[in-house]
């Protein structure tokens, strides 16, 4: 049942791809911002059919409350969309460099385990420094 909730939040058809990420730990790492698919919706209406990515935290103490489980992420101002073609389980990477007052940098705590986002609406990265056993990512 728990995992078709989180499927379920996944929209519509859910890939049924899952990972889990531990991530590099014990030190500051540089973001590299990228999008998992870049595709938004399967289908003509975006409105009932969206694609969403789930988060399912967990950090490496109990009742943490903080940064570092999930991913920093970027909200852009308009859809971004993946290049006609681009191979779906293939990162749609970006280069450069983001002024840090525009990076979004989520919370975890008791209430806020699951974090979700479609991926054409944001570009995400690690974060600044890993504070998690693990994320498990839904599509």
């Amino acid at each position: 049942d728990f995992m078709i909730a989180i499927g379920d939040l996944c929209g519509k058809n859910p890939s049924t791809h899952w990972i889990d990420i531990i991530g590099v730990k014990d030190r500051a790492v540089s973001h590299s911002w990228h999008q998992d698919t870049g595709i938004s919706y399967v289908g003509e209406s975006k409105l009932t059919s969206s694609k969403y990515t789930v988060m399912l935290g967990f950090p490496v103490e109990n009742k943490y409350c903080g940064c570092g489980v999930f991913s920093h992420a970027i909200k852009l101002k308009h859809e971004h969309l993946a290049p006609e073609g681009h191979n779906e389980n293939e990162p749609v990477l970006f280069e450069g460099s983001v002024d840090d007052e525009f990076i979004i940098r989520p919370k975890f705590s008791l209430g806020q385990e699951i974090l979700r986002y479609r991926d054409v609406d944001v570009l995400h990265s690690a974060p600044d420094a890993v504070y998690r056993k693990s994320v498990m990512r839904f599509m």
